[in-house]
């Protein structure tokens, strides 16, 4: 993926790169304050069947304990 400058504006940048689908050269223009897309692809492809790919190989990040519910402990039994 490249990133340059276009001549006729201080603020939009060109991205080119290949299309994550079919492979052939792609062309975004992006304003330049945004990061970098994570995929290029053309409009007319289907980037459906690769984002579902890639979530079924991601993994989750493990929630941080002060954002977890604690378990209540089992009451004793009545004697």
């Amino acid at each position: 993926m490249k990133r340059s400058k276009v001549s006729w504006s201080n603020a939009v940048d060109a991205v080119e790169g290949p299309c994550a689908v079919c492979g052939k050269e792609v062309r975004y223009v992006i304003p330049d304050d945004r990061p970098d897309p994570a995929l290029l692809y053309h409009a007319t492809c289907d980037v459906m069947p690769l984002l579902r790919e890639r979530l079924k190989k991601a993994v989750p990040p493990i929630l941080p304990l002060e954002y977890t519910i604690p378990r209540k402990t089992a009451p004793a039994p009545a004697q």
